[in-house]
């Protein structure tokens, strides 16, 4: 499917105090607008303020000599798209109201920028001006003996760029959680010889029931059993103290009588009678619990040796896992966290197996899609882009699309691309690097431009030389191309080659002034006949002689005959 046609324009660029230019205007048609001059013209400078105003570098050398500043602006006719890009961006517009980008360079270095008025950065330049130019020069060239480029060319041609995203996203995951997976594997591993240590420790505790103070309860209760014998001899000597008679009890009952009996004869008398009543009663309380501790005193073997060995089991315990028994329950509670994390990294490692199979099987799947759509893009590609290489003048050139199938599917896909040409009749097939010349590369570069014409989402093509190394009969045709392609699309085209000249909507030419040590550039408009015919001259031959002048006339007239006549077919 093609990229949604946009109705976005560049209209006018003007350059102020830029490289050697000190002052130029450039106004760009629908259609071709050519510049064209001598080699050192300033060719590369016009194109290099574009790159400058739409967010690309520059160095504060490229600040005209003795200038403060170099400016850039340039006027774009939006699209509704755009409009609202800017709106959203709070760089709002008018109804009908251009939108002005502007690039500032002080002779410092230091850059500013404003879009429609208002302060903006060179990231924003950057990201209003990426729909708006393509550039196509001696860089994408060499981007096109990229292999990967290459796969960049072919899924824009098969209109995969959305489903080649999502397999970049789910290769992504696909990877993610490959690496959670190890590293939740290697923690596993790492945990599982501690685990070990922590199952037989927790088992040794929780086999001997620990209770919170538990050691203090046995000890005091050993000790008890160990002095049973003297115990029971002191709880019978107390009893005695307290029950016999003349006991201790009985003497606090008789004074405590004959105290009561004279207690309404004084407060302090009645006092003393209630203490001596009070002591007998605690003393009466004190012998009959005496009476039940001293029952309980019996000297019981068989309890001494149980409460030893649960105390020797609680020491040997308390050695082992901390010092005291708070220590040995805290850790027992470590080990029985460290058993149920590496049992719920278990899980988790099982969960995201699964997931990840059924990651693996989407990407498969994916990229299965893809591959068939790749291939039956290729085969149309080879015919669109031999067909166009036969209208620039290679008629028995035969191009193929060479899809490698990788052993798994990654971020681009199951496949590897490698575009092969064979220029001339006879030659085997060969990858484009080996096989093309700078003219042949030129062309074939040209051919994917028009066969991707109507899935570009950019408004406006520019051109910097597409023509080196080409001329005669194969200029004839890169210009016919150009020209019948800038039907449909808005081009700027930097050429040397009046082939390429004679099919333009709209003419500039630069000129370099030297005077005084000092140069500048200046930018012409053509617009004129005979400016137009004497510039096509100079380009045909170096001069504006008659023949060439005749040549260039010539020429004119066959482009613009061919413009009113011809369709571009892609």
């Amino acid at each position: 499917m093609a990229a949604p046609a946009r109705t976005a324009r560049i209209r006018r660029l003007e350059i102020e105090n830029f490289g050697l230019i000190h002052r130029a205007v450039l106004e760009i048609a629908d259609g071709l607008t050519v510049c064209s001059g001598e080699t050192g013209s300033g060719k590369t400078m016009l194109l290099g303020a574009l790159s400058f105003v739409l967010g690309g570098r520059a160095s504060a050398d490229t600040v005209r000599s003795g200038a403060a500043r170099a400016r850039v602006t340039l006027e774009v006719e939006t699209d509704d798209a755009l409009r609202r890009q800017f709106d959203e961006d709070g760089f709002e517009l008018e109804s009908g109201e251009p939108a002005i980008l502007v690039r500032e360079l002080a002779a410092t270095g230091k850059s500013s920028a404003r879009i429609n008025g208002r302060a903006a950065t060179v990231a924003q330049l950057r990201l209003f001006g990426e729909p708006l130019v393509d550039f196509v020069g001696q860089h994408e060239q060499q981007r096109l003996l990229s292999r990967a480029y290459q796969l960049d060319l072919l899924d824009r041609f098969a209109a995969a760029e959305l489903e080649r995203e999502e397999i970049a996203a789910t290769h992504a995951r696909a990877v993610s959680l490959e690496w959670e997976l190890h590293v939740l594997r290697e923690e596993r591993d790492r945990a599982l010889a501690h685990n070990e240590f922590a199952r037989f420790a927790l088992a040794e505790i929780d086999q001997t029931a620990l209770e919170a103070g538990e050691d203090v309860r046995l000890r005091e209760r050993r000790d008890y059993l160990v002095n049973v014998e003297r115990i029971a001899a002191a709880l019978a000597q107390a009893h005695g103290a307290l029950s016999a008679d003349g006991s201790a009890v009985e003497m606090l009952g008789v004074a405590a009588a004959s105290l009561a009996g004279v207690a309404r004869f004084g407060e302090e008398l009645a006092r003393l009678a209630e203490t001596l009543a009070g002591l007998q009663s605690d003393a009466t309380e004190a012998a009959v619990a005496i009476a039940r501790e001293w029952e309980r005193s019996e000297f019981d073997v068989g309890e001494l040796e149980a409460t030893g060995a649960r105390l020797d089991a609680v020491e040997r315990l308390k050695k082992k896992y901390g010092g005291t028994l708070e220590a040995v329950l805290e850790a027992r509670a470590r080990f029985a966290a460290s058993i149920a994390q590496v049992e719920e990294g278990v899980e988790r490692e099982d969960a995201l197996g699964s997931t990840l199979r059924t990651t693996r099987a989407e990407l498969v799947g994916r990229a299965a899609d893809l591959g068939r759509q790749r291939a039956k893009a290729a085969r149309v590609l080879e015919i669109a882009v031999s067909r166009e290489l036969a209208a620039l003048a290679m008629p028995a050139a035969r191009f193929e699309v060479a899809i490698e199938t990788l052993e798994a599917p990654g971020p681009y896909g199951s496949e590897a691309v490698e575009f092969h040409l064979a220029p001339n009749p006879g030659e085997p097939l060969r990858p484009l690097a080996k096989a093309a010349s700078g003219g042949e590369l030129s062309r074939v570069l040209l051919a994917m431009v028009v066969v991707l014409a109507d899935r570009r989402d950019r408004s406006t093509l520019v051109f910097d030389e597409i023509d080196a190394g080409v001329g005669g009969a194969t200029a004839n045709a890169v210009g016919a191309r150009l020209g019948l392609l800038a039907r449909n699309n808005q081009i700027l085209c930097v050429t040397h080659l009046a082939q390429i000249g004679s099919w333009a909507d709209r003419h500039y030419a630069l000129r370099k002034h030297e005077e005084h040590d000092s140069a500048t550039i200046e930018l012409v408009e053509l617009r004129e006949g005979d400016a137009v015919l004497e510039e096509l001259a100079r380009m045909l031959s170096g001069s504006a002689a008659t023949v060439a002048l005749e040549h260039a006339a010539t020429m004119l007239r066959q482009a613009r005959t061919r413009k009113a006549s011809t369709k571009l077919k892609v």
